[in-house]
């Protein structure tokens, strides 16, 4: 009996223990909330809805003693001024917006990628516009200083045109989105979902030659990564676990996609081939970044050369 009652007292002091050190933990990881933002609606965002609509974020944050925070920027400008004020810890989004933010002195890391995929440019269902060389003259809705800005600025100059040769009008997504169905611009450089939406309802159709890179990434605030790199760790770990659920179950992670999304599955399953989830940032990705750091600065968004590797956090 009393072997027993020792083994009994045993236990109890080995779980005491435990929490008490991991109440300790908790309680010196500085962090009472992970804050996760997104830019706009984006399929390539998939990793990131598969982990928050699973609660696997959540998980992590019990371990540290914190809740989660979601939110969705609708244009550029707040990102980067929540980062400069450390409203939020972690954004995925494409790579232009992080050069942006680190040109203009904000402490950022490109810490991982999410998704690696191609947009294309569109143009009215029957348009006259067959090749990126009929895009003379005609308008252009874009986002300014994203990655399909640069896309598009890429493929016209390989095409012999430039900036100059066509009416690029900056526009956010939904008034670019209101702009083409009503006619107001010709084309439309942006990423899905959004030129599989006009497909599906049957009002564009891709241009062809006119394929452009991004790279899906997440980004850290600086001070974060420096201060609690084992946390960003462990969020990145959630993300390749997002990533390899995709990878084994493409169904059920499109239905996902499309319910956090608010999609119709159709739009979800026509983007979905576009994307490449098991994304790795290597020297040629690093390159790919530089570029549109150059692009930036030369076309006056950012006002100081930004090194690439420099913004890549190492695990």
């Amino acid at each position: 009996m009393n072997k027993k009652i020792l083994i009994l007292v045993g236990v109890v002091v080995v779980v005491v223990i435990a929490g008490y050190f991991m109440t300790r933990e908790q309680s010196n990881s500085g962090v009472s909330e992970i804050r996760l933002g997104s830019f706009s609606k984006a399929v390539d965002y998939a990793p990131y809805l598969v982990a928050k609509n699973k609660g696997w974020f959540e998980e992590v944050a019990k371990r540290y003693g914190a809740t989660v925070g979601y939110m969705e920027f609708q244009s550029l400008p707040p990102i980067n001024e929540s980062f400069a004020t450390d409203r939020v810890d972690m954004v995925f989004e494409a790579e232009a917006p992080a050069i942006v933010g680190r040109a203009a002195g904000i402490d950022i890391k490109i810490v991982g990628a999410g998704v690696f995929l191609t947009q294309e440019i569109i143009v009215h269902k029957n348009s006259s516009i067959k090749s990126v060389k009929d895009l003379r003259g005609k308008k252009i809705a874009v986002l300014a200083g994203t990655s399909a800005h640069q896309g598009l600025m890429d493929v016209l100059n390989k095409n012999g045109l430039t900036a100059n040769d066509v009416q690029v009008v900056d526009m956010v997504p939904p008034d670019a989105k209101a702009a083409f169905e009503s006619n107001s611009v010709d084309a439309w450089a942006v990423w899905p979902p959004f030129p599989q939406q006009e497909q599906v309802a049957g009002k564009a159709e891709s241009l062809a030659g006119s394929e452009i890179f991004i790279q899906s990434v997440a980004v850290a605030r600086g001070k974060l990564v420096k201060e609690n790199p084992k946390l960003v760790n462990d969020l990145l770990d959630v993300i390749g676990k997002a990533q390899q659920w995709i990878v084994a179950n493409p169904s059920e992670a499109q239905k996902i996609v499309a319910q956090e999304l608010g999609l119709t599955l159709d739009v979800v399953q026509l983007a979905w081939p576009k994307h490449d989830f098991t994304p790795a940032i290597g020297q040629k990705e690093i390159a790919d970044i530089q570029a549109k750091a150059d692009f930036l600065q030369s076309i006056g968004l950012i006002k100081n050369k930004i090194n690439a590797s420099d913004l890549i956090y190492v695990r």
